[in-house]
């Protein structure tokens, strides 16, 4: 029986995560754990602090997913955590908001997400006091902003938690960060990414859900269904003459697929490798699709004059809210992707031209 009750107590705790720190100002002051529930908060429990501000509280977990907590006092959030099993967390605080947290990476990637909404929506309420003439031309501008800013800490933490929320986040009911039909695409990856680390997180399962959603709203069912018999995602972006160019046209020949940028020397130095590859073996079927995510579209077009290159040079001058970069997944560049003649990928993240010329001859 001791030993039934053992295990039993060992399982009720099995998953657990312990916060501590202080915050400034408090004197044996009550504070509140919430947690997040997909769209709602719900108080967990209430802990008192000492009388310098110290407090320490275990969080008992429901599994090894990622949750999150938030810290309350008299309805002022005081800090958010991303919990996991096992998690030390120290947090220092005021009561006003201001927070440090340390010994959760994910933590810190929520606080940066939390205060980067926060003060995209304190400059929005800022405008709509002031009123000024172009009133809507600044509230795009603040939005489109955040939306990039959001878009980039995605694309840099594409396995964090964080993303998944982030992806929800919205300025009210009519205005969510990520509603345009396109966003499906960063939905998808995302999800894609996740799924593979928290297949049954509930934050994962809702972007499932929220995708699926899109999907039948949007009458997009057909074609993903075409593009999931691609063997690789498509591009169709123009060239500095403004010709449109599709990667798909290039099937049954040897790609590669070039992401630069024309913001950094090394880039420029880069296709001068990249030219010497094409000459050598452009004749036996190899082919170039060079994507920039230049937003200065003249530039970059003046630089592709100059530099005289062979190849498709496109560009939509999206920079990184392009979808290419959600479609191939990029975190860095210059990066390059070999496609096979049968549409396969044969290789992807390479980031030396060097390292491609042994794969080129063994494809072609």
């Amino acid at each position: 029986m001791l030993a039934v009750m053992l295990i039993a107590a060992v399982s009720c705790t099995k998953y657990s995560a312990t916060v501590s720190g202080n915050i400034a100002g408090l004197d044996r002051s009550q504070i509140v754990f919430e947690k997040l529930n997909l769209n709602w908060l719900t108080p967990v429990d209430t802990v008192t602090t000492k009388a310098n501000g110290d407090f320490s509280y275990k969080v008992t977990l429901k599994n090894d997913d990622p949750a999150f907590y938030y810290i309350y006092r008299n309805g002022v959030k005081l800090a958010g955590l991303v919990l996991r099993n096992g998690d030390k967390v120290t947090v220092n605080a005021d009561t006003l908001g201001n927070y440090t947290v340390e010994g959760s990476p994910e933590s810190s990637n929520l606080k940066y997400v939390d205060d980067a909404f926060a003060k995209a929506a304190s400059e929005m309420v800022s405008i709509l006091d002031a009123a000024p003439e172009d009133v809507n031309a600044q509230l795009s501008r603040v939005y489109i902003n955040h939306k990039r800013d959001m878009l980039k800490q995605i694309m840099s933490n594409p396995r964090s938690i964080t993303s998944a929320t982030t992806l929800f986040q919205k300025f009210n009911d009519e205005l969510p960060l990520f509603g345009e039909a396109t966003d499906i695409v960063i939905f998808r990856s995302i999800y894609d990414s996740l799924a593979t680390v928290y297949p049954n997180s509930e934050f994962v399962l809702a972007l499932k859900n929220e995708i699926s959603r899109r999907e039948n709203e949007s009458g997009l069912n057909a074609k993903l269904d075409e593009l999931t018999q691609q063997s690789f995602p498509n591009i169709r972006m123009k060239d500095t003459a403004g010709k449109e160019h599709s990667l798909l046209d290039l099937e049954g020949k040897v790609i590669i697929l070039s992401f630069w940028s024309i913001a950094q020397d090394v880039h420029k130095a880069f296709n001068q490798e990249l030219t010497e590859l094409y000459s050598k073996y452009h004749e036996n079927g190899l082919e170039i699709y060079q994507v920039s995510l230049d937003v200065d579209k003249p530039a970059w077009a003046a630089t592709v004059r100059s530099q005289k290159l062979p190849w498709i040079s496109v560009n939509d001058g999206q920079g990184i809210n392009s979808p290419a970069i959600v479609a191939y997944n990029l975190v860095q560049i210059p990066t390059m992707f070999v496609i096979g003649r049968d549409g396969s990928i044969l290789a992807k993240d390479v980031y030396e031209v060097a390292s491609l010329e042994p794969i080129i001859r063994k494809a072609l």
